[in-house]
């Protein structure tokens, strides 16, 4: 995979001037205090300008450098406008956001029939003291040598955290797209490719789902009583651990494609 541009790389990329007196990167418009020379305030990452000469408020402006530094991170090529990150990154969050939607949607329901089916806790459900929202909650622990491991709360999934983050970005991607003036057009077409996206990996996911554990169910079933309760087995551990790898995996490719390289 690409390495990420560094840190110089992004500031140069986008314009800033390094101050050699200073040591860092700064703004590269002119000194209203003193004519002739170089405003020497540090300019906001991912831009070439500082606070006072961005002609934007100060969350626009370091909007537009996060949208800048994320893409370049992700996708290692220079960036060759604040608008194309920022439509990018949107596309991106709304991938991402309806991905994890639908995993944690199936997490739920699998606790649910887990629960309702007596399942066994630890395979994403069946812990009567969380109910039914087993699959949006779990149980946190401890551990002491006298006492051994123990239940101390409650805590989001993992899954819920990453949902509820995601979409947080795309409401500040969309908004930043909204602030720097991007046609309403260009902002539904990003939204509208990230959940197509979304919705071919998450059909393509389940059709894997359905081909591995029939194939397990096949081949153990040749075995007679002892294989058939082994494809139950492996069957409740695959469709437990399904959400979680996918969660996990998806990114890493989708930033491996962006790139152009391998994960």
């Amino acid at each position: 995979m690409t390495n990420p541009l560094s840190s110089d790389d992004l500031m140069r990329q986008a314009g800033a001037r390094w101050c050699e007196e200073h040591k860092r990167w700064e703004c590269t418009k002119r000194s209203k205090r003193r004519p002739g020379d170089h405003c020497h305030a540090s300019a906001i990452r991912g831009t070439k300008v500082c606070r006072n000469h961005g002609g934007q408020s100060t969350e626009l402006l370091k909007a537009k450098g996060e949208a800048v530094t994320a893409w370049s991170a992700l996708s290692g090529r220079p960036v060759i406008s604040h608008t194309e990150a920022v439509l990018g990154m949107l596309q991106m969050s709304w991938l991402r956001a309806h991905l994890y939607a639908s995993l944690l949607e199936r997490q739920f329901t699998t606790a649910q029939d887990q629960d309702a089916a007596g399942g066994p806790a630890g395979l994403g459900g069946g812990d009567p003291e969380l109910g039914p929202g087993a699959g949006l909650v779990g149980h946190t622990h401890g551990a002491v040598k006298d006492i051994g491991i123990y239940v101390t709360g409650e805590a989001a999934r993992a899954l819920t955290t990453l949902e509820g983050q995601e979409r947080d970005r795309v409401v500040r991607y969309a908004k930043t797209a909204h602030d720097m003036g991007i046609a309403e057009a260009q902002v539904r077409l990003a939204e509208q490719t990230g959940q197509q996206l979304a919705e071919v990996i998450r059909r393509t996911a389940d059709a894997l789902l359905l081909a591995v554990v029939g194939l397990v169910a096949e081949t153990a079933g040749r075995e007679g009583a002892v294989g058939e309760r082994l494809a139950a087995a492996l069957d409740n551990a695959v469709r437990a651990a399904w959400p979680g790898w996918l969660s996990q995996i998806v990114p890493q490719q989708i930033a491996a494609v962006t790139s152009g390289g391998e994960a």
